[in-house]
């Protein structure tokens, strides 16, 4: 008889292309997924897989039959969630999240999931934007925060947030020599990393307006670049938000300066197939914790 596990198994083989990465991601043995889908194609009466050694492929009945399978999926999740609201919702959630919001509203954020989502675990992964894409598009995170927009035809992308970039120094430095940011190469230029859009900013800058050789010291840790700004070892671009405790503490100060780069703008992304209530919910609950992060701060 068909069940729901069936198609479940049946939709996560054909969007991974592995009966092992289905059997990871579904919390099971691969030989569990090899009998659910033998049930399914016997109750079926129809072959869903090429089987090749070492790869696997949809028969044109498994492309036919898939965008049915997932709209079932979906179908049930809904029919849950009206049923029982939060309660139906339940699982690993996957996040990967970027290290700037981990010292902005992430905490709001997981506390959205508890009380909103409360069958929910939730398994954080904190790295660098191009990273967290590749393992968005990996389907290795159900969830992914991070800097920019992911421009793929099966990803849903949204923009939450925008922080505002100041530069930042030692108060060891003496501001008299920080007029412009020209001055600023007499030090090293602590940045993001060298595969983000603010480093490639910053350094577009500095070859533009600057006749000396600047050198940069990028870091994919905002805290590794606070502790190298903090020490004296450069001049630092940083958002307000996450150095709050230094300005007060008085061990960075803001350098009022000529220009600035563009603010950092952050999205909430995921996979739009197959359809998964509980990765769409998390998503929505992004923006309330971002909002309610700006409201308290």
């Amino acid at each position: 008889m068909l069940n729901l596990k069936q198609l479940e198994t049946f939709v996560w083989i054909a969007h991974l292309g592995s009966f092992r990465k289905a059997a990871k991601h579904l919390c099971t043995t691969q030989p569990a997924i090899s009998t659910r889908i033998a049930n399914l194609e016997e109750t079926l009466n129809v072959p869903l897989f090429f089987r090749d050694t070492g790869s696997i492929s949809l028969t044109a009945k498994g492309r036919e039959l898939l965008p049915f399978a997932e709209k079932l999926l979906s179908n049930a999740d809904q029919f849950h969630a009206l049923a029982n609201n939060s309660e139906a919702i339940s699982g690993i959630l996957r996040v990967g999240v970027s290290e700037t919001v981990v010292h902005t509203w992430l905490p709001h954020y997981l506390s959205l999931i508890h009380q909103n989502l409360p069958h929910l675990e939730v398994e954080l992964i904190v790295d660098a934007t191009i990273n967290l894409r590749k393992e968005l598009l990996a389907r290795n995170i159900d969830v992914a925060i991070l800097l920019g927009d992911v421009i793929e035809p099966n990803v849903i992308s949204h923009c939450i947030c925008e922080y505002s970039l100041h530069w930042v120094a030692s108060p060891t430095i003496p501001s008299t020599a920080l007029q412009t940011v020209t001055h600023f190469s007499r030090w090293p230029i602590i940045t993001y990393a060298r595969n983000t859009t603010p480093y490639h900013e910053v350094e577009r800058y500095f070859t533009k307006h600057n006749n000396q050789p600047t050198r940069f010291y990028s870091a994919s840790s905002l805290s590794a670049s606070i502790r190298l700004a903090e020490s004296g070892v450069g001049i630092a671009m940083l958002p307000k938000e996450v150095i709050n405790d230094a300005l007060n503490n008085k061990t960075l100060k803001i350098i009022k300066t000529d220009w600035i780069p563009s603010p950092l703008q952050f999205s909430v992304a995921y996979l739009d197939t197959p359809i998964n209530l509980m990765t769409i919910e998390a998503a929505k609950l992004t923006f309330e914790a971002a909002e309610q992060y700006q409201t308290l701060s």
